[in-house]
């Protein structure tokens, strides 16, 4: 039998460095393939240009555009990573649009991911496919699932959330790791430690959801501490402060996003106990002080709410001006969740929404039997790829086992949802989420297609074996066996129809059609999402209408609401820009505040009020009488 079968058949459970991938000895240990990474992402980005919408969407698409735009605070937990890194994108001259320039921001970060996701891939794939050319081409296949599953790929097309820069985040973290698993103990491995520490409190300030990569952090570090014993007492010291700091400040970073402020206090103590051992017991200063000073580096990106806030910009949800406010908005008290003890589905149905979900990456366009099918293909496939990563490296399979499992199980038990919105849908009686929420799975659905790749490797190594009597060449068996590869198109066709946003102008349409159809210096009321962002894109960005004012009736039940239209400036009416039935009159301008109510006496409005006894209320010729309940203002 050949050295290269030698190596395709024996099972790899030591710590697998990149040198692993050699085949015949004398030979240095691989470079990491950056370049091709580089033209994977560079696919990627075309790919997604060619899909990208040319304006503003419906959802939360204007909103952080038009936060973008003015430097302002949108929902919480008011995104301020996003928000900065899009205004200052937004100055580029890379699209003739800015609605367009945002969408480009979403398709570039995506993109790099793509390339991140080739490079875990063939990382991992070194344990047990020896050629390089059949392991980059197998990791190739899994980037291209990655990038054109279905929630990516519509996620890398127009700014609708902020979660392709969080995806990027768990891309490079889980890179950053692979890395320093294969760094000798140095100056270096230090240095991808103190990075990962960063870029998990900096993707923090965008969206928590990039911090969930941390479990995958502490599985590769803790068994290289017990596996890889230093030759003294005093730097194995060391290294296990090392690891008792990432896990303190990672749990610091993850409590700053949880409802109870209990989790952030026990975090703080935890650190200080860890930087105490750091500093005293194992003598490890520079690398404690580094530690802290990245963190609190990344994190500080948080500090732009209340700054901003204090400016009172045009969009200033939350108005975070002061601690307790600042606190509600980085919590998201403002949706007043339920605690997840109080399930708001069955977990099975919540289970269920996933699978859904998961059913739709492959092939979105082709409902009924197709879809179901290819689901089964591909799930299949990614659970092939999983085994067969277990049997070759366990510990790092246990890392990305760990880390699919945070993205899935552990997210769908926190995130509580109710019933899908398209989910069991002759239960008609079932409180339904109002849109479709598979976006929040986006991470798990692209580490899905890494696991494809591994998958397809998996084939390509059991083909490979199976030619062995016929084809005495191995390379020319792997060569053999790779037009099963092409398995990895099925998504890139499969969902090319609806997960382009290519031509969609209708948000922005609508939004202007609206804001023309009132008077100069109307007022229109607006109820949610869909009918209040677009609005505040058109007139934030686009300049349209500016005259009129928007009033959402959700929002009005907030007091930081009403205290922004309070100080809203009444803007001149542009008749030139205005539809031609409102000129050649004269339209005078409303002079005060559109709110009579002074700051004090909004401040003190309560959200209730309480009927001490049975009262009546007439309207015209209607009376109705109410007993001592509850009114909203």
């Amino acid at each position: 039998m050949s050295q290269a079968q030698q190596a395709v058949k024996i099972p790899v459970t030591e710590r697998v460095v990149a040198a692993s991938a050699v085949v015949g000895e004398g030979r240095a240990p691989e470079a990491p393939p950056y370049l091709m990474a580089g033209l994977v992402s560079l696919g990627a980005l075309v790919l997604y240009v060619m899909t990208l919408a040319p304006t503003t969407q419906f959802w939360d698409t204007s909103e952080y555009i038009a936060a973008a735009y003015v430097l302002g605070i949108p929902h919480p937990p008011g995104n301020p990573l996003f928000t900065i890194l899009a205004h200052v994108w937004g100055l580029l001259p890379l699209a003739a649009g800015y609605a367009m320039r945002i969408n480009l921001l979403a398709a570039v970060t995506s993109a790099v991911a793509a390339g991140c996701w080739f490079l875990v891939g063939e990382r991992l794939m070194r344990a047990w496919v020896p050629a390089t050319w059949p392991r980059r081409l197998a990791a190739l296949a899994g980037a291209i699932c990655s990038a054109t599953a279905f929630t990516v790929w519509n996620q890398s097309v127009v700014n609708e959330k902020v979660y392709t820069l969080s995806l990027l985040s768990v891309a490079l973290v889980l890179w950053l790791i692979l890395r320093w698993d294969d760094q000798p103990p140095g100056e270096a491995h230090d240095h991808h430690l103190l990075l990962i520490v960063y870029l998990l409190a900096l993707t923090a300030t965008n969206h928590m959801m990039g911090v969930l990569v941390g479990p995958v952090v502490v599985v590769l570090l803790l068994p290289s501490l017990k596996a890889q014993r230093p030759p003294d007492d005093e730097s194995r010291r060391v290294e296990w402060s090392q690891w008792f700091l990432f896990c303190s400040v990672y749990a610091m970073i993850v409590a700053t996003g949880l409802e109870n402020a209990a989790p952030l206090k026990a975090a703080v103590v935890l650190f200080l106990a860890a930087l105490g051992n750091a500093l005293f017991r194992a003598r490890n200063w520079d690398f404690a002080l580094a530690v802290l000073v990245v963190a609190v580096a990344g994190i500080s990106v948080y500090l732009f709410l209340p700054i901003r806030a204090g400016h009172f910009p045009p969009i200033n949800e939350g108005e975070p001006t002061n601690w307790q406010a600042f606190w509600d908005v980085l919590t998201r008290q403002q949706y007043g969740k339920p605690p997840v003890s109080q399930r708001q589905a069955t977990i099975t149905a919540q289970i269920g929404m996933w699978v859904q979900y998961f059913g739709w990456q492959w092939a979105h366009d082709w409902v009924g039997g197709l879809q179901r099918g290819l689901a089964v293909v591909f799930l299949s496939l990614g659970l092939l790829g999983a085994w067969r990563h277990w049997r070759a490296d366990r510990r790092a399979a246990l890392a990305m086992t760990a880390l699919m499992v945070t993205f899935t199980l552990l997210l769908i038990f926190y995130l509580n949802f109710k019933y899908g919105y398209s989910q069991l849908l002759d239960r008609s009686q079932l409180a339904r989420e109002v849109r479709e929420r598979d976006y929040f799975f986006i991470t798990s659905f692209a580490l899905w297609g890494v696991w494809v790749g591994l998958g397809l490797a998996t084939l390509m190594e059991w083909a490979a074996e199976w030619l062995e009597d016929r084809e005495p060449d191995p390379e020319r068996r792997w060569r053999f066996a790779t037009p099963l590869l092409l398995l990895a198109l099925i998504p890139l066709a499969g969902n090319r129809l609806t997960a382009s946003r290519a031509g969609e102008t209708l948000a922005r349409d609508f939004a202007s059609d609206i804001l023309q159809s009132a008077e100069p210096y109307g007022i229109l009321v607006t109820a949610g999402d869909n009918d209040t962002f677009p609005l505040w894109y058109a007139q934030e960005v686009e300049g349209i209408r500016k005259d009129v004012t928007v009033v959402n009736l959700s929002l009005a039940n907030t007091d930081w609401y009403l205290r922004q239209l309070q100080r809203r400036p009444i803007y001149e009416f542009d008749a030139d820009k205005a539809p031609a039935i409102y000129r050649g009159r004269t339209w005078p301008k409303p002079t005060g505040k559109l709110l009579s109510f002074s700051d004090t006496q909004l401040d003190g409005l309560q959200p209730v009020y309480f009927l001490e006894k049975k009262t009546t209320v007439s309207l015209g010729g209607i009376g109705v009488t109410l007993d001592p309940a509850q009114l909203g203002r």
